[in-house]
């Protein structure tokens, strides 16, 4: 298989450009502004921010839930290559790893600013909450961010500068060291199915938990249903996927062609679509349940208040419900359709709806909420608007995410040397 890498180059007059440089250098610009917006917030406290005790979750929450489901392609092929040993997937399963890696780790940089007291970020990990879902999540998300570490290294360590480095013949304490790293990287790869039992594990219960965390809070009507936590699995383990299959076509097809056959790309655009399909079918089934079945006069209050500020409605039925019908189709369509262009352009719909879907757990029920008072409940509505210091954390968040991706695309070996690997 063909391994050289291509770059993306832009004519500017009768000059060529690589990309690769400005785009680099856009996301380190954006790494300052986040590091601008961090100071701020590690020196003022939260005060700088839009939230309150009524609206405690924002912009950041919002980016944590939905980078940690992007991530979600992860343990899905996990469970492929180690599991079910279907080895023509484990070139892409190398990059669903570093996507996971990626997602969590952003996750856990937008926590560490959303925390009150971001230096007791270790407090969970030594004072146990035991009957606390954010507890119970706060450790799955830890052990799982390490799996994925262990999972990544045996990748990292396959590249040729820990082995062929004029370096290593020049100071042998380097060379020790690699070789040191190289066994290690050789313990953590035939531990592999290990690895991704335990990632499946706790990816399903840390998945089910942010979804059960307001499923379980009845002054949150709205989404106060059982079938959260499935769907939080689920739409994670779409949008992850479809996440997974728009860059493996970047990666594997513009950057890297030849290394992964367009057959595993239909596959994988395939099962994408299938579970976009099957979250469609649970969501109209809770919509029936909400609304046809019963009669809530406090969900009915959240959503005439939530329609008179933002377009509720219009973002379940056209983001929630056609923007994962179609595209669900399309993709489960792959291998007739065959056309890149088109299943990529549909794959963007299940990224987004998995991050519409957070959004509106988010914000449906902290804006419009239901009071406490178990004698006289009322819906209020509460406004929030992040700061310039929100979104700057923010674009460093992303900035981070898309800077470690670019770098890994670039340089990171995808497919071992090793024939007998």
């Amino acid at each position: 298989m063909a391994n050289a890498i291509q770059t993306i180059k832009f004519r500017f007059g009768s000059r060529r450009f690589e990309v690769f440089p400005f785009w680099i250098g856009l996301l380190i610009l954006g790494l300052g502004v986040g590091a601008v917006g961090g100071y701020q917030v590690l020196t003022h406290g939260l005060q700088v921010t839009g939230l309150s005790n009524q609206v405690p979750w924002g912009l950041w929450i919002t980016i944590d839930l939905s980078s940690i489901a992007l991530g979600g392609s992860a343990f899905v092929f996990g469970v492929i290559v180690y599991l079910l040993r279907s080895k023509r997937f484990e070139v892409i399963g190398r990059l669903a790893v570093l996507l996971g890696f990626l997602g969590y780790s952003a996750a856990g940089i937008v926590l560490f600013f959303d925390l009150g007291q971001p230096l007791r970020f270790w407090h969970p990990l030594v004072f146990w909450q035991a009957h606390s879902l954010l507890w119970e999540i706060t450790m799955c998300v830890v052990l799982y961010l390490t799996v994925l570490l262990a999972e990544l290294v045996p990748i990292i360590v396959e590249h040729p500068v820990f082995s062929e480095h004029p370096w290593l013949k020049k100071y042998s304490f380097l060379q020790k060291l690699a070789d040191i790293l190289k066994q290690v990287a050789h313990w953590l790869h035939k531990a592999g199915p290990g690895l991704a039992i335990a990632g499946l594990t706790l990816s399903l219960l840390h998945q089910a938990s942010l979804g059960a965390t307001y499923g379980v809070l009845s002054g949150r009507g709205l989404w106060f249903n059982p079938t959260a936590p499935v769907l939080f699995i689920f739409s994670a383990m779409a949008g992850g996927t479809a996440l997974l299959f728009f860059l493996g076509v970047i990666v594997f097809r513009v950057m890297r062609p030849g290394l992964v056959s367009d057959g595993v790309f239909y596959d994988v655009a395939r099962i994408a679509g299938a579970i976009v399909l099957l979250c469609v079918y649970i969501q109209v089934w809770n919509w029936a349940v909400s609304n046809y079945y019963s009669f809530n006069h406090e969900i009915f209050t959240q959503k005439q208040l939530l329609n008179s500020v933002a377009p509720y409605s219009l973002t379940f039925w056209l983001g929630q419900f056609l923007f994962a019908l179609i595209p669900g189709t399309i993709l489960m369509m792959a291998k007739r359709i065959k056309n890149f262009k088109v299943l990529m352009l549909a794959a963007v719909g299940p990224v987004l709806c998995a991050i519409l879907l957070r959004w509106n757990y988010n914000f449906s029920g902290l804006i419009a909420s239901i009071t406490y008072d178990p004698f006289t409940p009322s819906v209020q509505l509460n406004s929030y608007v992040p700061t310039w210091q929100e979104w700057a954390v923010g674009t460093g968040v992303i900035s981070y995410w898309l800077l470690g991706f670019s770098l890994a695309a670039r340089y990171l070996p995808f497919h071992s040397a090793k024939e007998a690997h």
